[in-house]
């Protein structure tokens, strides 16, 4: 996944396994799996890719949203 500014966050590699993790800022799902899709490893291994989303929110922005709600 190719590092481009304000979209990709931060990448890890999981220690002793196939797993590579990565935060990334996008709009919409159809971005997210367009990057995806671009990947020359997708592209080159796809049935063979996995990939599993968890859409995150910041905590201080949750933390705001729960007192607004809650009066």
């Amino acid at each position: 996944m190719a590092r481009r500014p304000g979209v990709v966050i931060e990448i890890w590699k999981c220690v002793s396994t196939r797993r590579v993790m990565a935060v990334v800022n996008v709009d919409n799902l159809d971005t997210l799996a367009q990057m995806l899709l671009d990947l020359p490893l997708t592209k080159q291994h796809g049935q063979h890719v996995q990939v599993e989303v968890t859409p995150l929110r910041r905590l201080g922005d949750c933390a705001t949203d729960l007192k607004s709600r809650l009066g």
